[in-house]
């Protein structure tokens, strides 16, 4: 056997996939040639150092995928906690909260220069009011009245005294909105606040009073 034809089958019997005559000769060859012993070795080595690198880059992919795994499993946990939370807090407000009756709340309407204050507060004790606003555009044109125990589950909008929905006018026929622009109030342009069994209907020009006036 000839040098080159011995190099051309070395990658096949390195794999084992040579017929047993043919290792014979090779092995034959290998006894008798240094340089092709030397060969023989060389590629094996550099055979194994290319597997090596291919297990790391197969740990490294690995390692990868699971780091990768990892955070989307504390992603979603973190989601599923967040939404459960929400759930938890929107069950424990919610079944402890009602519209409120009418009788049970003293409304009362409180001027501070241009600033028109609406203040909501309970007749009944241990109770806390919410006034939901309901945005039409950007002004409030709905306010729902809410009552719920006093417990600890209450937000931070619920206080003791009450609570208040404010309008900023500049005059009694303009209305300040909450993006710095104006409204031009009509006899059309009302709030109406929501109870239990009843609906207040104010007109936005007679919660504000001229000083003047």
């Amino acid at each position: 056997m000839n040098h080159s034809v011995f190099r051309d089958l070395v990658p096949s019997y390195i794999e084992n996939l040579t017929s047993e005559e043919t290792n014979r000769q090779i092995e034959k060859h290998l006894e008798q040639c240094e340089s092709c012993r030397k060969y023989l070795h060389d590629m094996q080595e550099d055979l194994l150092l290319d597997s090596l690198h291919e297990q790391k880059n197969e740990k490294r992919n690995i390692d990868f995928l699971k780091k990768v795994r990892a955070k989307n499993r504390k992603k979603i946990f973190i989601t599923i906690g967040f939404l459960l939370s929400i759930f938890i807090g929107c069950f424990f407000l919610f079944t402890s909260m009602w519209i409120a009756d009418e009788k049970d709340v003293q409304t009362t309407i409180q001027q501070q220069g241009t600033t028109v204050t609406l203040s909501f507060q309970t007749k009944n004790n241990n109770r806390y009011l919410l006034a939901m606003e309901q945005w039409n555009q950007n002004y409030i044109d709905e306010i729902i009245i809410y009552e719920k125990w006093n417990d600890f589950s209450e937000p931070a909008r619920l206080f003791k005294d009450g609570s208040h929905v404010t309008f900023t006018f500049l005059d009694e026929n303009t209305l300040l909105l909450y993006g710095g622009e104006e409204k031009k109030l009509t006899d059309e342009d009302k709030i109406h606040i929501r109870y239990k069994n009843s609906t207040e209907e104010i007109r936005l020009k007679d919660l504000y009073k001229p000083v003047n006036k």
